[in-house]
Order: structure tokens, then sequence, then C-alpha cells
């Protein structure tokens, strides 16, 4: 004979949870317009705890660690574009017409750097953020700018708290191949001591293109 069993109780255990964002990003774009070769112009954007994180009631997380990170923007934002400029690469960069510009901007990230408010100055949360010069790799992570922000220490205590970081962002604009001025060198020496001008100069085919760059601003640490 098979014994059977049966089920006399059954116990539901109801999970929840609401997810939200930690940081709020102001503002959501940065426009430079018409610019011309060895301009330097400068700009900033605003980071700050979303509403959830900042509320009162929200004291089991006191401290949000991020990075800046570069990539390429596309003419028509959407995820499929996106995607498609992040995972290819014009066949000719130098060329306007290449397949890949009908997507996708000519790529101003290596000519924008990331400057921090470096506020708090003093105390255990001083300059805890990092910078990022103009002419970069904008895809190696070693020039990815890095922030931290927070709301209390340890102890509870907002005293030398950190809650909003203020980035300046600084378009260095580069000359075309062959029209440089004779101080270009001195130019990107000044900005970046480790750059090779000769790398950073565009061609000039690409001249009266509009170039763009999208800032991603990815949360890497909570606690």
């Amino acid at each position: 004979m098979t014994p059977l069993f049966a089920a006399f109780e059954a116990h539901v255990i109801n999970v929840t949870a609401q997810i939200e964002n930690a940081l709020f990003v102001h503002p959501e774009s940065l426009e430079y317009g018409t610019v011309f070769p060895q301009e330097h112009l400068d700009s900033s954007f605003f980071i700050s705890f979303s509403q959830s994180f900042s509320a009162l009631t929200q004291r089991r997380l006191g401290t949000v660690e991020y990075v800046i990170k570069q990539k390429p923007k596309p003419r028509i934002d959407s995820p499929e574009n996106r995607q498609f400029c992040h995972d290819n690469k014009p066949l000719d960069a130098s060329d306007p017409n290449d397949p890949y510009y009908a997507t996708c901007y000519s790529l101003l990230c290596p000519y924008l750097s990331k400057h921090p408010d470096n506020n708090p100055s003093t105390g255990a949360n001083a300059n805890n953020d990092t910078s990022v010069p103009p002419f970069h790799d904008p895809f190696d992570p070693n020039y990815w700018a890095k922030g931290k922000m927070v709301k209390f220490n340890s102890s509870g205590s907002t005293i030398g708290n950190d809650p909003a970081d203020i980035w300046t962002v600084d378009l260095a604009v580069p000359c075309f191949t062959g029209q440089c001025a004779q101080d270009w060198e001195k130019f990107v020496k000044s900005l970046n001591p480790l750059a090779d001008p000769a790398e950073y100069s565009l061609p000039p085919k690409l001249e009266h293109e509009v170039f763009g760059c999208d800032l991603w601003v990815e949360v890497t640490k909570i606690y």
C-alpha cells in the first residue's frame, strides 16, 4: 500500500518592495551651441539625493558612490539607438557620410572634462570626488569621474556631510588637422599634460558637423 499525504496547513509570506532611484540629476542636458577651435567653455550640472533617499524616515542608508561615464550619443534617443551607438564604430571616422553617423553623432566625449566642487573641503568627507581632464580616452575606466555623497555619517550625525555635488564640465574645443594654431600643443598640454596633441585634432571633413556625448551617472555602491 502507498501512504498518502495531505497538507492540512498553508502559510503565505507576502513580499513587497518599492524601488526608487537614489540620485537626482539636473539639468538633463548641456548645450554649447556653435563653438570654435581652442575655445575653453564651462558648463555644470548638479547631483543630489533623490526625494526618497532624502526622506527623514530613510535612516538605513547614508552614503552613495557613483561614476560618470562617457558614451556615444544617438541622434534620436532610444534604447535601441543607444545600444547601436555603444556597440558599433564608424568604418571611417573621418567621413561624415559613414553609415554610423546616420544614427550617432561624431564623438565629443574626449574633449569634455569633469571637475568636482571639492565641497566640503575639510573634515571626513573632504574632496571625496575625482576629476577627469579633457583630451582623454573616454572608454578607459581610468577616465571615469568618481563621486561620493554622504547623507549622514556612521554615527548618524549630519555634521560635515556631503548631500550634493556640483560638477563643472569643460569643453576644450579641438582644431582640425592642418588648420591648428601654433599654440595648439601648448593648449592641449596646459589642460592635460599626459595627452598627445596629435591624437586629438579632428579630420577636416568633419567641420560643420554636430558632435555629441552622453554622460552617464551610474550608482556603484550604496551603504
